[in-house]
């Protein structure tokens, strides 16, 4: 099960480049099973926590994604100008376990390769030993945007993060069955995440994120192994199942980490945090209510991974038209997003996402609403309102889809922001 409140936050980004990715400091324990850390929010663009590996323990800040399952940060041996953060002394681990699969992912943008290794990972003071993760050896457009200098010939790299705080790997949340391993003709393994169920780490199988308002940068937002925050919203929690894909599934038993043949088998056909969706809905504004519905029940991927939403191209036009009007968006075809006049900030409209509890349309869906001020993203000044360019929240999946179907759409931090997620393994 899938448990969101919905509340609001207020918005607001000035990363236009966040948009071509696909993609804490204070450790408290609070109770008996139960971790906390803060996250950080890099201007909207991402969310970060710190993950120690090792022993005795090396501190990466790395990305929260639960739009796939694998932790990796950079080896020793990755090249610098690829992974100019710096690397894991595999040497320096009394635990570390070398390995010999391959290990490799092919994100939105960006890819990295390496080995796929053992050692202890700590996050928010929850310890799992023997973990799996990946070590990267090469990494493309990661942890490093591509930028043209000078005209041709010119190209340079720098550092994606040009706040204090840089991304230096990836957390995945996602199910065992989405690691890469299995991509890659090997046998899946139990995520961090899924390690803390397994090995009784956390009593309660849940995680719940908190990403606090877009504006609040710096280490602001919270995630929590093993419980909820109820301070962190008002409401009551809405549940959701959680959405399996249909195609055929290859055997999860004998997972690392001792998973029992039950809980494998439960979780088979399981690979995102996917709920299931009947469409979208366009509150307020001169029509009062307008409804794109589906011609059947989709699927929304909830992930955190993902700076912006991205819907089906005639939804996402359709969504444009009804918030900016017929000619208040245009498509910058480099980055794909659309870029709206920074006064539709002010409107009182709301973006709905509508989310069935089963597979079949629901007469009472759960609603997330978000609104369009916090859609309208500043490019070039704090708020729309200091700006004279804004992009949208919403953007078009494109011809290729991402790779998704016609009725998936990726819900990614601009409207994930508005709700208080958690997540039921």
């Amino acid at each position: 099960l899938l448990r969101l409140p919905l509340i609001r936050n207020p918005y607001n980004i000035d990363i236009l480049e966040a948009a071509r990715r696909k993609h804490g400091r204070i450790l408290n324990k609070r109770d008996d099973n139960t971790f906390t850390t803060q996250l950080y929010n890099d201007q909207g663009s991402q969310y970060l926590v710190q993950v120690g590996i090792g022993t005795p323990p090396q501190n990466f800040t790395v990305t929260l994604d639960t739009g796939s399952a694998d932790l990796w940060v950079p080896s020793s041996h990755c090249p610098r100008i690829e992974c100019p953060y710096g690397g894991f002394q595999e040497a320096s681990s009394s635990t570390f376990q070398n390995g010999e699969e391959s290990f490799g992912i092919q994100y939105g943008i960006g890819s990295v390769n390496g080995t796929y290794v053992k050692d202890t990972v700590t996050v928010a003071g929850a310890s799992v030993p023997d973990q799996q993760f990946g070590l990267a050896e090469t990494t493309e457009d990661i942890l490093t945007t591509p930028t043209t200098v000078g005209g041709p010939g010119g190209d340079q790299t720098k550092p994606n993060n040009r706040t204090r705080v840089a991304a230096n790997g990836i957390l995945g949340l996602g199910y065992p069955q989405l690691t890469a391993a299995t991509t890659q003709g090997e046998q899946a393994y139990n995520p961090f995440v899924f390690n803390l169920v397994e090995k009784k780490i956390i009593q309660d199988p849940v995680f719940s994120v908190y990403m606090n308002s877009a504006d609040k940068d710096g280490w602001a937002g919270e995630i929590i192994f093993g419980g909820v925050d109820k301070s962190k919203f008002s409401g009551d929690l809405n549940y959701l199942p959680v959405a399996q894909l249909t195609t055929q599934q290859q055997p999860l038993g004998g997972l690392g980490g001792e998973e029992d043949d039950s809980a494998a088998q439960n979780r088979q056909g399981y690979y995102y945090w996917m709920v299931y969706g009947q469409g979208v809905s366009v509150q307020g504004g001169l029509q009062q209510s307008q409804d794109f519905d589906l011609q059947s029940t989709g699927a929304f991927i909830l992930d955190t991974g993902t700076t912006l939403t991205y819907m089906p191209t005639k939804i996402a036009i359709q969504v444009a038209t009804a918030v900016a009007g017929e000619n208040g968006f245009q498509l910058d075809r480099q980055s794909g997003v659309f870029i709206v006049d920074c006064s539709v900030a002010s409107s009182d409209i709301q973006v709905q996402l509508k989310m069935s509890q089963s597979s079949n349309p629901s007469s009472q869906p759960v609603i997330l609403s978000v609104p369009t001020s916090e859609l309208v993203i500043p490019l070039d000044g704090e708020t729309p309102e200091t700006s004279t360019a804004c992009m949208f929240g919403i953007a078009p999946l494109g011809s290729s889809g991402g790779g998704l179907g016609s009725n998936m759409f990726l819900v990614g931090d601009s409207m994930l922001r508005s709700a208080y997620l958690v997540f039921d393994m």
